[in-house]
């Protein structure tokens, strides 16, 4: 066989570039701007700085997010995929250990919002390495594991902060995840240039555009689904960011028992994906996604409503069965309401919509937090804003691309 990933002696190469590949991301999302979330309080009591400071910082590394993803699809045409990831792997690598010693808040936030920008110059290129890396049977297997790196590295990140913050403190945890990524990057490192060693050099040919690249495509469920996509940013992703402040600084839960509810949201996010995938695959995306935010809206509203620690547990059990989930049932609906020439370009604009969700809700967050002094108004809206979306999942259009675009021939 000429592939190397169909070659039994490189097996094992194969199952580890799957784990590095994963590592990637575990280091640059979970270790990222969900790791500040869980060390903000113990870092604000150290360097100083109010929650609106927080807000801004972490909806700049949405902004980020955003900008690298733009430059990372200009560049990719002149990089190989697989040095943009490693190279950028390596800045969150430094960028981590830079947070370890960081005495400045503005430096700190430079530094997470840099994480931000990685976290789409790492994620974009995967889908490029796994093509060329694995035969069309692993794919999407890979491409699994990968997407639920997420999820690992949260677990990872709450026991961190559950077994070091009382023992080295904050800026300890930022070293050892600064010191795996970087571990993970030589790992990578040998694994991608031995296989970029074994690939051929053609050029690759001009492609042919797509026989269906004038289709109408835009559409009533479309403009729905993108307004679904900017909510979602909104709610879910200050849900976590705000999740640990909230526990600790107002309802008094303990340090440890805070870094196990976010272990909890991070053993649960590594097979919710699947389950949830396999539930679409018998009863829809559609029906799927609005049990996915009826459950993030159960959990959101647990949190404001009460002061109960197994309560706690129940929602970061609910949050973490819909939140990783509905990254990969959104893209999995558009890709039955538009052309496939045109998917890439529809889920594009949803995840820049996503992000900008997440640069208002963070912020808005923050400040919520510093005019009213409590983090339960912001979790309240988000219940709403969740159950507004499982009402609008409802009024998606429940064609195929095939059917409608008969039916408006």
């Amino acid at each position: 066989m000429s592939t190397w990933v169909q070659s039994n002696p490189r097996t094992l190469d194969s199952v580890m570039l799957a784990v590095v590949l994963t590592g990637f991301v575990a280091s640059t999302y979970g270790f990222g701007v969900y790791l500040f979330a869980n060390l903000v309080v113990d870092m604000r009591r150290d360097i100083g700085f109010d929650y609106t400071t927080v807000g801004v910082i972490t909806g700049g590394a949405q902004i980020g997010f955003l900008l690298f993803s733009s430059v990372t699809s200009y560049i990719s045409r002149f990089f190989d995929g697989w040095k943009i990831s490693l190279v950028s792997t390596v800045i969150t690598s430094l960028a981590l250990l830079g947070l370890s010693v960081s005495d400045n808040i503005w430096l700190s936030g430079a530094l997470l919002i840099l994480l931000g920008g990685c976290s789409a110059s790492v994620y974009i290129p995967l889908a490029e390495i796994v093509t060329k890396a694995f035969s069309p049977g692993n794919r999407s297997r890979v491409m699994g594991l990968i997407s639920s790196g997420t999820s690992y590295g949260v677990f990872i990140n709450g026991l961190l902060v559950s077994f070091l913050t009382l023992h080295g403190g904050w800026r300890s945890i930022w070293l050892t995840a600064g010191l795996i990524s970087l571990v993970l990057c030589w790992v990578a490192w040998f694994l991608l240039r031995n296989r970029a060693a074994g690939e051929g050099h053609g050029a690759p040919g001009a492609r042919a555009a797509p026989p269906d690249s004038h289709a109408p495509w835009l559409s009533r469920s479309l403009y729905l689904t993108w307004a679904i996509a900017f909510l979602n940013g909104m709610a879910l992703l200050p849900f976590q960011t705000y999740l640990a402040p909230f526990l600790r600084d107002e309802l008094g839960v303990s340090v440890q028992d805070t870094g196990f509810i976010w272990t909890t949201i991070g053993a649960v996010g590594m097979a919710s994906g699947f389950l949830v995938g396999w539930i679409a695959d018998k009863v829809g995306a559609r029906a799927s996604l609005a049990m996915c935010f009826l459950s993030a809206g159960l959990a959101a509203t647990l949190v404001f409503s009460f002061n109960s620690l197994p309560l706690f547990y129940l929602a970061a059990f609910l949050f973490a069965l819909a939140f990783y989930p509905i990254f990969g049932l959104v893209p999995s609906y558009i890709g039955q309401i538009v052309p496939v020439s045109r998917l890439t370009q529809a889920f594009g604009i949803a995840n820049v919509l996503i992000g900008l969700g997440g640069v208002c809700g963070n912020f808005l967050g923050g400040f919520s937090k510093d005019a009213t002094g409590s983090f339960a108004t912001v979790y309240w809206v988000v219940a709403v804003l969740l159950f507004v979306q499982c009402v609008m999942v409802f009024m998606l259009g429940k064609q195929a691309v095939s059917a409608a675009e008969g039916e408006r021939s």
